[in-house]
């Protein structure tokens, strides 16, 4: 809950302090416990995202003389690598986070929605708020977003997207489950998630949430109605090719700051790679920067995140965790067991494309929870047992 509340760890200060807490309690209650390990190729995975690509990170830094001027604070942000080490104690105690994700991402509605009504009350303290949680925590940005003729005010908290998550549960259990109990309290929780997803006012955030919303009801027609499917397809493929200009105006207008700033990254990364290609290869590791046309100077890192980690890693190493990033997909696929976590997280992943936390406490704790319960296993025959019999 912490990571979600607080991502930089600039408020409560507790991040650190409560993983640590964490570990301490779990490594008490296994000191005269068997020890249950996750499946082999879940360890060779942990290993390398935990150890492995910060290490090489850090080291292809100090071989291209990058670390010398970088300070501590920032070679401390690798610590985020760490958390991942997490799904082993998911595992060893069986946890489902389903219920805790979902909850916990609740306090982002409460948070936004928060925000924005004091900001109608009290308009006078926008200044006071934007000081405290946008320049100071850095946990929040406020502003105007102009998307076309419409211009809304942007309230977007920094962990919102982690909003895909129950955004997909509740879809799930409304449309597909149909589950009476709480019914009304789902719809209401629902309607919360979407409206504060539209408040948050990035385009990735919105793209996400339309994908979903339509991933479902796609689905919730194809099992009702074959002909009704075909037809509800046809609609929305004209739909889509009637304002595909509108779309593409929106998403590449390089008169809006935002998308200017993207287009820039990305055409500074095409004429970087360009130029060099043995980093390319190898990465230039941690605390290399590279000059950057959408900040018009030198930058350590961008929002472009998937060209981030071929700049800091290199592309072998970026394929393999690529790979890795689309494995429970791929398993849940294979195991027919495509859930609303599936659906959430293929959102994620897309968001995080274009968001710079994918490697925070915050992003690895997603990770965690997708990955714990993509190879949770309940047949004990299927783990791997330590100080004990298989």
């Amino acid at each position: 809950m912490d990571a979600i509340i607080d991502p930089n760890n600039r408020v409560l200060h507790l991040k650190y302090v409560l993983f640590g807490l964490v570990i301490l309690i779990w490594g008490s209650g296994k000191l005269f416990e068997r020890l249950e390990l996750p499946p082999r190729r879940l360890i060779y995975i942990i290993l390398f995202v935990s150890f492995f690509m910060p290490f090489y990170a850090l080291s292809m830094g100090l071989i291209n003389n990058f670390l010398q001027n970088t300070d501590l604070q920032a070679i401390v942000y690798f610590n985020s690598f760490f958390f991942f080490l997490l799904i082993f104690i998911i595992y060893d105690t069986g946890f489902d986070l389903t219920k805790v994700i979902n909850r916990s991402t609740l306090l982002i509605i409460v948070i936004t929605l928060g925000i924005y009504c004091f900001f109608i009350l009290q308009p006078s303290m926008y200044l006071v708020l934007t000081k405290y949680l946008v320049i100071d925590k850095n946990i929040a940005v406020f502003g105007l977003r102009k998307y076309g003729p419409i211009t809304m005010l942007m309230i977007y908290f920094r962990t919102s997207p982690l909003l895909v998550f129950p955004l997909a549960y509740f879809l799930q259990r409304i449309l597909m489950d149909k589950t009476s109990k709480a019914r009304f309290i789902h719809y209401f929780i629902l309607i919360a998630i979407t409206v504060t997803l539209f408040l948050s006012g990035t385009r990735a955030n919105l793209v996400s949430l339309l994908f979903i919303i339509l991933f479902y009801v796609c689905l919730w027609t194809f099992k009702k109605s074959k002909p009704a499917f075909i037809l509800l397809t046809i609609v929305l493929s004209l739909v889509f090719i009637y304002e595909v200009s509108t779309i593409l105006t929106i998403l590449f207008d390089k008169s809006e700051i935002s998308n200017s700033v993207k287009l820039g990254h990305f055409e500074s990364y095409l004429e970087y790679f360009s130029e060099n290609g043995l980093q390319l290869f190898f990465g230039q590791g941690f605390g290399g920067a590279f000059y950057s046309s959408g900040f018009n100077k030198l930058t350590t890192v961008t929002e472009l995140t998937y060209l981030e980690t071929i700049r800091v890693w290199g592309l072998p190493i970026t394929f393999i965790f690529i790979l890795i990033l689309i494995l429970p997909i791929i398993k849940d696929i294979r195991d027919k067991n495509f859930s609303s976590v599936s659906v959430a997280y293929i959102a994620y992943l897309f968001i995080a494309g274009t968001n710079p936390f994918l490697f925070s406490s915050t992003g690895m704790m997603v990770l965690v929870y997708v990955f714990s319960r993509s190879f949770m296993v309940t047949n004990s025959e299927n783990r791997i047992v330590v100080n004990g019999v298989k």
